[in-house]
């Protein structure tokens, strides 16, 4: 299993920034044009996700074995876990009254962000040069 190093942790970070950037953008600009909370949320995670698997598995984790479609399932599955985890948290946060907030799905982003930094450093990136469940 891979230990989480602070280089991963920067790497991650970086790409983590630009898609956090991208992603704010979006939903912001849906909820200023009424998508409200869900369908904003929903559209600043779907738009950005394969580009997040390419950086995270080329630059993060510079993975080097062939892409596998068991990596991309479970690229996508935690991906679900985490936004599962981001809309529990924005729907906390609705109920004490934090209604199409952009705060609210600013704080929400970070409980996505820290969950799939977990999930994909334990789960799917779990070596450099073999895909998981074939560890040396």
């Amino acid at each position: 299993m891979r230990r989480l190093s602070l280089d991963i942790a920067v790497r991650y970070g970086a790409v983590g920034v630009a898609n956090t950037l991208i992603g704010y953008m979006i939903i912001v600009s849906a909820l200023w044009l009424g998508a409200g909370d869900y369908l904003a949320n929903a559209l600043g995670y779907g738009l950005g996700l394969w580009i997040a698997y390419l950086l995270h598995r080329r630059w993060t984790f510079r993975v080097s074995h062939k892409r596998s479609l068991a990596e991309v399932i479970r690229f996508y599955v935690s991906a679900a876990i985490s936004y599962a985890a981001n809309i529990g948290f924005l729907t906390f946060a609705r109920s004490l009254g934090y209604v199409d907030h952009p705060l609210a799905q600013l704080a929400a982003m970070g409980v996505y962000s820290l969950t799939f930094l977990i999930i994909v450093n334990l789960w799917v990136f779990t070596h450099p040069d073999k895909p998981a469940g074939e560890q040396p």
